[in-house]
């Protein structure tokens, strides 16, 4: 299995040496401590479930028969069985993630419906691996802007997208709201949100770049920026500064994209390209590689886009300038409903104006765009029923 690189039978199997038995021990030891230092920094160790410690033999008999899997940004998830019980095993693929934040906050998120639920990991390798109870699902990214996935009416109608952001919202004002100081998301965008196809219901995930703000402080200047491109809030790209606003500037974009099923990159296009842009930044890159913030992810691409003399807001900016909000919404929603939704598409776009401007103090706060939501998906539902 290719997404599996260097979790191999062999390395899973090889002679039960003294040297491997100590590296595995080591790897253990190493792992355990930094999940629990983020348990402590988090809530005080209080852990609301118990987090289960795989072996490597349970985590390779319950992938050796998986043929399916689900790319996403920086993770693969592959389908397997453990205990007789279907599950998603995460192997991450990029070394900017912080997975041991991401199993101390998934842990503490796992009750709520709209988060996929760990059940535990793997902690003697390397690369920890994260165990999730099994959904069968389709990220929202593959959902929007995969060809092949738009025969899916029934979960690309307004009344699903609707539904949507009101539980990705309700899960972030938990991580501002609920813990001893808010958390974070900072990568919050269509790849992170699975929908449930079976229950329509969804379920964000990867914590591994959230970071919590100082007690009593609302805000906290980080060493670097962590993000995509295009769902960065201005401040945090130009001045370093994270907030809860930051988190609201990319749900103001993700909510755009739900309505539009525009990509960032849409505008943002060479002649023969289209590129992705990561920014991550540590205090290492700033100093040994003379502050360069750009890693890129390319596919089938030769070409380079200056996506950093473009303004942050240029996706959101330039396209929610046009005069007519049934020019901008997708032709899905449009077949359904025609212009008796106008008004709902309306306040949608209103709110997303709101959370992406340019200014953080002038953005609402996630519990007003839950609200705001939960109103709007009311007024829908009304006007359906009407219909009917």
């Amino acid at each position: 299995m290719p997404f599996l690189r260097g979790f191999t039978r062999k390395t899973l199997f090889s002679s039960a040496s003294a040297e491997r038995r100590k590296k595995e021990h080591d790897c253990y030891l190493k792992n355990g401590s930094a999940v629990l230092e983020e348990l402590l920094a988090l809530c005080d160790g209080n852990c609301r479930i118990p987090i289960r410690y795989f072996s490597a033999i349970e985590i390779h008999n319950a992938i050796k028969h998986s043929k399916t899997k689900m790319d996403l940004a920086d993770v693969s998830m592959v389908t397997g069985s453990l205990d007789n019980r279907p599950v998603l095993i995460r192997f991450d693929t990029c070394e900017f993630n912080n997975i041991h934040r991401d199993i101390a906050i998934s842990a503490q998120m796992s009750h709520l419906k709209n988060v996929l639920r760990l059940i535990g990991c793997y902690l003697e390798f390397e690369k920890t691996v994260m165990v999730y109870d099994y959904v069968e699902g389709i990220s929202v990214f593959d959902l929007l802007f995969r060809k092949d996935n738009l025969n899916r009416k029934s979960l690309l109608c307004l009344g699903n997208r609707l539904r949507v952001a009101r539980e990705v919202a309700s899960a972030i004002v938990f991580l501002h709201t609920e813990f001893t100081t808010p958390i974070i998301h900072r990568s919050i965008k269509p790849h992170n949100v699975i929908i449930d196809e079976k229950r329509g219901i969804a379920k964000i995930l990867n914590f591994s770049h959230s970071i919590s703000l100082p007690p009593g402080e609302l805000e906290l200047l980080d060493d670097g920026v962590s993000g995509t491109w295009g769902y960065i809030a201005p401040e945090y790209y130009h001045q370093c500064i994270i907030t809860q606003k930051t988190d609201v500037y990319s749900f103001g974009v993700l909510l755009f994209q739900l309505l539009t099923r525009k990509g960032p990159y849409d505008r943002v296009e060479s002649t023969h390209s289209k590129e992705t842009i990561d920014f991550e930044e540590n205090t290492k890159s700033n100093t040994e590689e003379g502050n360069s913030m750009d890693r890129v992810d390319s596919t089938n691409s030769k070409e380079a886009i200056d996506f950093k003399n473009l303004p942050t807001n240029y996706f959101v900016d330039r396209n929610t300038k046009e005069s007519n909000v049934m020019d901008l919404a997708d032709p899905i929603i449009l077949e359904e409903h025609g212009i008796e939704i106008q008004q709902q598409l309306n306040d949608c776009l209103d709110l997303v104006k709101k959370c992406t401007a340019d200014e953080g103090d002038d953005r609402p706060y996630m519990i007003h765009v839950a609200r705001e939501l939960s109103r709007i998906e009311k007024c829908f539902h009304a006007l359906t029923l009407g219909q009917n």
